[in-house]
């Protein structure tokens, strides 16, 4: 998933300052997928975090502590 957005935004970032057309909603495209792109990845480190959290914690959980 992280290669295909990468590559979107390798493609955006191309064309969306020589379309005049279009300029606007390219930049807006642009910015709006990277932010998008970068909070993904925020809360995927996150999800991950709590995973090991529940994973070091498990053996409480299951005892019922």
């Amino acid at each position: 998933m992280d290669e295909k957005i990468e590559n979107m935004l390798c493609r955006i970032n191309l064309i969306k300052d020589s379309d005049p057309f279009n300029k606007r909603i390219l930049n807006d495209a642009y910015e709006t997928l990277q932010d998008t792109f970068e909070e993904m990845k925020r809360l995927r480190m996150h999800n991950n975090q709590l995973m090991n959290v529940i994973y070091q914690n498990q053996g409480m959980i299951e005892d019922g502590e």
